[in-house]
């Protein structure tokens, strides 16, 4: 008795793949977590009239602490055999979008570029860029479409070329990543990494917190925090986490 027939991978879901097959399946991952008190952000939201979204101030608050962090802003390569580390100068951040190619949910990816250099608003509008994209082979996704439909062995020799070269890599995998669920009730989301650290952004809801001897109700989110064992260690990722928690919870906009 023959069971059903198996169809085509989907082309829209070769770019994860070849993600996954690559530098993924090399990293060490250890995960962390801190829960967010998100008033300040909210409020920020309100004064800049609803444009910041909560994934742009995660992405501002981490580019500003990573920045002041060379050994998070290094990139291991050479493989097993011949270890090295470079040291990014900027802080790229890879952000993950939910899109639709050829009928078929995906994760694609967009960069924004020295983000901490940016302002949030700055911010906001790189990512408004690739959000509002339409998936057209001269749009900012057009790399990403165009290795979709490679065969899946070119596929990953491409990529795997493209991680050979710090400047391009940056380019395309970030100095880190965010990744976020906030859409849907999942309390939190443990990111896949390529390089040494990737955030990840959980649901935002309203819960009791302990405020000067009292308890309120205030949004919160958790935040957890990937990263690669073999480039820092939970000391100093736990510090970076921390201090991003911190950046979060004193907002101001800038």
């Amino acid at each position: 008795m023959s069971g059903p027939a198996p169809r085509p991978f989907p082309r829209a879901r070769r770019g994860t793949w070849t993600f996954l097959n690559g530098g993924a399946r090399e990293t060490c991952h250890v995960y962390l977590m801190a829960d967010v008190d998100a008033t300040g952000l909210r409020q920020a939201r309100v004064s800049s009239g609803g444009k910041l979204s909560y994934v742009s101030l995660v992405v501002k608050a981490a580019a500003d602490v990573v920045a002041d962090y060379p050994e998070a802003r290094a990139m291991l390569q050479g493989g097993s055999l011949r270890p090295r580390l470079t040291v990014l100068d900027d802080v790229d951040v890879k952000v993950l979008f939910d899109k639709t190619v050829d009928g078929e949910r995906c994760v694609l990816a967009g960069t924004v570029e020295a983000a901490q250099e940016r302002s949030a608003i700055e911010v906001q509008d790189a990512i408004d860029g690739y959000k509002d994209a339409p998936m057209t082979p001269d749009g900012p996704f057009g790399p990403i479409l165009r290795m979709q439909r490679l065969p899946l062995p070119v596929a990953r020799l491409v990529y795997r070329a493209v991680l050979r070269n710090p400047a391009r890599r940056a380019a395309a995998q970030g100095t880190f990543s965010v990744t976020s669920v906030g859409q849907e009730p999942v309390r939190a989301i443990f990111p896949m990494i390529s390089g040494t650290l990737g955030f990840g952004i959980g649901r935002i809801a309203e819960e009791p917190v302990a405020r000067d001897g009292r308890v309120v109700i205030a949004p919160r989110f958790t935040l957890s925090l990937a990263f690669d064992h073999r480039v820092i260690d939970g000391a100093l990722a736990s510090e970076v986490l921390a201090r991003v928690k911190a950046r979060l919870e004193c907002w101001d906009l800038p």
